[in-house]
């Protein structure tokens, strides 16, 4: 459980937008939370290292979020809605190939997880102490690959699919990126690309549009053939006896 929160008066008055110097101080200390929840663990950050590594008093902590709560409750919301800005600019273009979005999309977030080592470990603190914004975080993303599936079996580049089979495609592609967390976190020495590809791959082989089996690329389908032969016997009459 997080710790009783020390502050507890209101913070910014409602109606007023901020001054530049204010908005400044309010990103300093999300930074600072940031840089002491990436060391400590969000329910062990203390306000006053907080508050020492932004440079401020802790009533700057009480004008602007009110409590500890508040504040580690907006830095939640603020890492959630970062990785995701991240990932919709690096995949940002709707006409490209549903395969090479996701593609762009995964290396993104390895370069994303690369960069940001903590953030495993507090995603699952976010999972912990504020479930209601970790599950509106998963079914946003969920909701956002369900319609980039939609588009590419729009454009028969997916193959078609029931309502409940894009959903659950959407998780499953979702749960992917939990196997690059698994591998960063275990050291693997795979290149990035190298393991992306392969994802890729495996992606294409289970929605892509598949042609028939033994369909042309026009859509025309073979002759029967023999069986000895291998020549079509569509007219062919069966010797006598």
């Amino acid at each position: 459980m997080l710790e009783t929160d020390p502050l507890q008066r209101p913070h910014t008055p409602s109606g007023r937008a901020p001054y530049a110097k204010s908005r400044d101080t309010r990103a300093r200390i999300l930074a600072a939370a940031l840089a002491e929840a990436s060391d400590s663990g969000f329910h062990k950050t203390s306000l006053a290292r907080i508050a020492t590594r932004a440079d401020v008093a802790i009533g700057n902590l009480n004008y602007h979020f009110g409590s500890r709560r508040q504040l580690l409750r907006e830095l939640m919301g603020s890492l959630v809605t970062d990785l995701m800005w991240r990932l919709h600019a690096a995949d940002a273009d709707d006409h490209a190939d549903f395969f090479e979005r996701q593609r762009a999309g995964m290396l993104a977030y390895l370069d994303y997880l690369r960069a940001n080592p903590a953030h495993v470990r507090l995603a699952d603190e976010i999972k912990l102490h504020e479930p209601d914004l970790y599950r509106r975080a998963v079914a946003e993303w969920v909701e956002r690959l369900a319609t980039r599936i939609q588009v590419g079996i729009a454009r028969k580049t997916l193959r078609p699919m029931e309502d409940a089979e894009i959903t659950a495609q959407a998780h499953f592609l979702l749960g992917a990126r939990h196997l690059l967390e698994q591998m960063l976190e275990n050291g693997d020495t795979l290149g990035d690309e190298a393991v992306v590809d392969a994802y890729v791959a495996l992606v294409r082989d289970g929605l892509g549009r598949r042609r028939r089996l033994g369909a042309k690329p026009n859509g025309k389908q073979p002759r029967a053939n023999d069986s000895r032969s291998g020549r079509p016997t569509h007219g062919k009459r069966k010797p006598g006896r």
